[in-house]
């Protein structure tokens, strides 16, 4: 697969030359045809208690949040009061708004010098974000809440325009709820 990206599931070192600490970790919920939103503005008010307990708790436990844009509006609220590098076309390269949120435009700018200042970075998404931590080959962990939902259309947790070949394996299953939320931890 020439000009695609392939990493050894158990290949810790190949990061590119990355700070060798920072672990990046793709948190989502999707429905059960893989969906994470309806469009870009769907508020994620879909997803069970369960999982946004979960969420909250890893973010507590992470360094910066990375998200784009339209997700940081989205829960601009809650996102606001946590570290973040939001991903956005609306500045050149990039711009520290305070001393919790700088926007970086990963088309005309290297973001990857900012992330990996941190030890544990939390990746919330949306597409785009995913996309670009999976093409960068940066994910070393998946925590996927799968609900039991169908959208029957909607946004994919990935979409890449390469070639990309990442292994994981999974590390654990629980269930979330009685209703049938479950909890898939992956890692390379």
């Amino acid at each position: 697969m020439e000009g695609s990206i392939v990493r050894d599931g158990f290949h810790e070192s190949n990061r590119f030359g990355y700070n060798a600490g920072m672990r990046c970790i793709a948190i989502a919920a999707v429905t059960i045809d893989g969906k994470i939103a309806l469009d870009a503005g769907h508020f994620s008010d879909w997803t069970s208690p369960e999982d946004k307990d979960f969420l909250h708790e890893m973010l507590d436990r992470s360094d910066v949040v990375v998200v784009g844009n339209n997700t940081y509006k989205t829960a601009l609220e809650p996102l606001s009061k946590r570290n973040c590098i939001v991903f956005t076309a609306s500045v050149r390269t990039s711009e520290h708004k305070s001393n919790v949120l700088t926007y970086c435009n990963p088309a005309s700018s290297d973001c990857i010098p900012l992330i990996e200042k941190y030890e544990k970075v939390a990746v919330l998404g949306g597409t785009q974000t995913y996309t670009y931590f999976l093409e960068n080959d940066l994910l070393d962990e998946l925590y996927i809440t799968v609900e039991p939902v169908i959208f029957g259309r909607g946004l994919n947790l990935f979409q890449s325009t390469e070639d990309v070949l990442a292994k994981f394996r999974l590390e654990s299953m629980r269930p979330l709820n009685e209703k049938g939320t479950l909890l898939l931890h992956y890692v390379r």
